[in-house]
């Protein structure tokens, strides 16, 4: 009987899996053949919105691998064929999947394998990649996918937290591998977006067409499963994409400028989450919010990434200035027709309250005032004041109910005789009372936290602990992952949003400008710190794709950077010994011979670097 117990469970969950396994392969074969009235048909698009990426973003952190692959080969099949409709939903695909995966210190090797394959992929499509660029961090209410995505790849490729993540030296040099080869997928489909605007004084072909052999380690193996069923990015039905080009013109100046406020923006909401008043400065003196205390209510009010806890501190404050400010906060919430202690959980949505009692009391104040305001029509309280002291004894009675600190509990009768009088010098009805009782003890008044920045590993020692305690942490996170991505992948299913197809060859520009830094941080460290031969070809084909963009579009820093770097990895000077040098060292010569020989024209002052060694 006890092995009935044990056995029935396991097959119960065995033909669960198989059947989940046979559904997703359905799916994936469907979306692969359909055609374009499937693709465009608006019944079609909604059931993918509505259930298919629901459920996919449940699936889309399974720990079963086979699991996982499929929905990463259904995503990938979703960017292929139906991505003009699926803007918001990608994005949480990226924001919450993939690139959480890749910047969890405890999600596994193999998660972030399979997300790195699929990501090589993604990154050697030149459409897809700008259209990354150009639809999320050119999108004020969007997140830079494009500028995260460079930045996790390079520091996977410079070998980060390999020994935190538990990996063996292998798995963290196959990792730094892939990384290296997405990012140097990524600098060639810019050089193949903007080949238009290299003139070779030697009628050679242009760099981003080139194919390297099997040695070079820039073609993609993906696992059997995955490989079987992908479908090829660059073989999209570019139907749709070229309807959307013909009914919108293509104007990178105005991308750039969305792209220029959105950095103020989030470098105006960096410094409030530190100093209040220093990110509302900083906002308009850059023109960015304005100088009436609606303008600054109404920041607050939409603004999501602002820190709870600074948010509740700045409208607490007893300044002339932050009490408009407050005012016009509370009254730019609606309570109407709410009972009281829904109207007081929506109060505390947006901020923290401060731990000030003074700040709390000012709060609170305006609360019932606007409560009362709302409510003109309640016959319950007979003031505001009223109001004022009953969200006092709420929040009150949140803290004693829900804190582990406080041991002894309020009762329901102590609660009631704690509120008599308050009702200009009369009670309030006991049964209401009761009833407010009931319902925080069942649900108390969440005070909102401040969102986590970004997920860092805190200590070493800690992350390595074990790898069962590693692998207990990452199915919570896992768990946690799926709860968000669902929820928000629910927020959007009947959302509307624009994708926009690029043309325009100057979308590279801002592109390289943004990626520069951690690209060179990536190939440098990969030569400095590494003598394996594919990692090395990897670091000098980027080194060079960066070199043609950065020449061909007259960016005189990021160009001297690059060659530079790559002169001074020849070990050409009069300090280093012949006998230092090995094979890589070698091949930077020769890179450097070929970057004159192809880009000679273009390297300005450059020259004068690459002279020197």
């Amino acid at each position: 009987m006890r092995l009935l117990s044990v056995t029935i469970p396991l097959l119960c969950r065995s033909h669960e899996l198989r059947s989940k396994i046979v559904s997703l392969q359905l799916l994936l074969s469907v979306l692969q053949g359909a055609g374009p009235v499937f693709r465009t048909h608006e019944m079609f698009v909604n059931a993918i919105k509505q259930y298919l990426c629901v459920a996919l973003s449940k699936n889309g952190v399974s720990s079963v691998p086979e699991v996982f692959e499929l929905s990463l080969a259904i995503f990938l099949t979703l960017l292929s064929h139906f991505k003009v409709h699926l803007k918001m939903q990608i994005e949480v695909f990226f924001r919450e999947i993939f690139l959480t995966i890749l910047e969890t210190s405890t999600s596994s090797f193999e998660h972030k394998w399979m997300v790195i394959q699929t990501l090589t992929r993604i990154c050697a499509d030149a459409q897809c990649v700008v259209d990354i660029y150009v639809n999320y961090d050119c999108d004020l209410n969007a997140a830079n996918i494009f500028e995260r995505l460079v930045s996790d790849l390079s520091k996977i490729a410079q070998g980060r937290s390999g020994q935190e993540l538990g990996m063996t030296p292998l798995q963290e040099l196959s990792l730094r591998k892939k990384g290296l080869e997405c990012l140097v997928s990524i600098l060639k489909c810019m050089v193949e977006w903007s080949k238009d605007m290299y003139v070779n004084p030697n009628l050679q072909a242009n760099l981003g067409q080139e194919h390297p052999s099997d040695s070079d380690g820039a073609e993609l193996k993906l696992p059997e499963p995955l490989a079987g069923r992908r479908d090829s990015i660059s073989s999209l039905d570019s139907t749709v994409s070229s309807i959307m080009a013909l009914s919108q013109a293509d104007h990178p100046e105005q991308y750039e400028v969305i792209k220029q406020q959105k950095d103020i923006i989030e470098h105006g909401i960096e410094l409030f989450n530190k100093k209040p008043k220093r990110g509302i400065q900083y906002l308009q003196d850059q023109g960015m919010l304005g100088s009436a205390a609606e303008d600054i209510a109404q920041f607050l009010h939409q603004e999501d990434r602002l820190d709870t806890t600074q948010v509740g501190e700045f409208l607490g404050e007893n300044i002339k200035f932050n009490i408009e400010a407050m005012y016009c906060y509370v009254d730019q919430l609606d309570f109407c027709g709410r009972d009281f202690v829904s109207a007081l959980r929506a109060f505390l949505e947006g901020f923290r309250l401060p731990g000030e009692a003074q700040k709390i009391d000012r709060l609170m104040e305006k609360f019932a005032a606007r409560y009362l305001e709302c409510n003109q029509g309640q016959i319950l309280f007979a003031s505001a004041d009223t109001a004022y002291v009953l969200a006092y004894s709420i929040i009150m009675l949140t803290t004693d109910l829900h804190s582990p600190q406080v041991k002894n509990k309020m009762t329901k009768e102590q609660y009631i005789k704690m509120n008599r009088g308050i009702n200009d010098s009369k009670d309030l009805p006991e049964e209401y009372l009761s009833s407010i009782y009931d319902e925080i003890a069942g649900k108390k008044i969440a005070m909102k936290e401040s969102k986590e920045i970004s997920i860092t590993p805190k200590s070493t020692k800690q992350n390595v602990a074990s790898e069962k305690q590693r692998r207990l942490l990452y199915n919570v996170e896992m768990e946690q992952m799926a709860k968000t991505a669902k929820a928000l992948m629910e927020a959007v299913s009947h959302a509307q949003a624009p994708f926009f197809s690029a043309t325009h060859l100057e979308h590279v520009r801002p592109m390289f400008k943004l990626a520069w830094t951690p690209l060179l941080a990536a190939f440098s460290v990969g030569l400095q710190d590494c003598d394996d031969p594919e990692v090395a070809s990897l670091c000098l084909e980027g080194i060079r794709c960066a070199i043609r963009i950065a020449s061909i579009f007259n960016m005189q820093l990021e160009r001297d950077a690059y060659v530079q770097a790559l002169a001074r990895f020849t070990l050409l000077t009069a300090s280093s010994s012949i006998t230092e040098m090995k094979q890589k060292n070698i091949d930077t010569i020769k890179t450097l011979i070929t970057v004159a020989h192809t880009d000679g024209n273009y390297l300005g002052n450059s020259w004068h670097e690459a002279s020197l060694y």
